[in-house]
């Protein structure tokens, strides 16, 4: 399934844009106000990702972290993460690995490497290892540990970032089950995840 850039943008995807959006910025703010040691705000992303291609779900994400970070500027520079994360997932549904659990789990973790490759050295190089975040509070005690200021941020973006988007795919996974086969025969990636004629 050969698709150029232009093709990922029909009707169907650009409108599914601002729910994606909407669900990432809802989840978010349900995990601030919960105070939950996840995020919860790329699931519309993934969501875009799976169904209607990378670059649908690259732009998703970059008018996620511009929204968000009209709150909270410390999300501008992430954009880069979420727009990373967008095309991983886009590539990741392409190969089917959405099409039951135990690949969506290995996407999960694959898109928790994408996330702590990408805002990592952000973390590090911009806000000096920590944002404030619940993260930070693991990445000082490893500090204090007397580890270096890298495998710091690294090891505590990856223990948070693994659980949040693990659960994440998950959700998506099982939002694109639900989605019926008219509706997922007009999205970009939809054929993959119909109940009849998907491959």
């Amino acid at each position: 399934m050969k698709r150029s850039f232009k093709d990922d943008f029909n009707m169907m995807s650009m409108l599914l844009i601002p729910i994606g959006v909407a669900v990432n910025i809802v989840g978010f703010q349900i995990a601030n106000v919960l105070r939950l040691p996840i995020f919860l705000d790329t699931i519309g992303t993934i969501l875009i990702g799976v169904v209607a291609g990378p670059w649908v779900a690259l732009l998703a994400g970059l008018i996620t972290n511009l929204i968000n970070g009209i709150f909270n500027p410390v999300y501008f520079p992430y954009a880069i993460t979420s727009m990373a994360i967008g095309v991983g997932v886009g590539f990741l549904s392409k190969g089917g690995m959405f099409k039951n659990i135990p690949k969506t789990i290995v996407s999960g973790i694959i898109i928790t490497l994408i996330a702590v490759i990408v805002s990592a050295p952000i973390t590090v190089l911009v806000f000096g290892g920590a944002t404030g975040n619940t993260s930070s509070l693991l990445t000082a005690t490893l500090l204090a540990s007397g580890q270096q200021i890298w495998s710091a941020v690294f090891a505590s973006s990856f223990v948070f970032e693994i659980a949040d988007k693990i659960v994440s795919a998950l959700i998506v996974y099982f939002i694109v089950k639900k989605m019926s086969d008219r509706y997922l025969s007009k999205m970009n990636y939809g054929l993959l995840y119909m109940k009849r004629g998907g491959k």
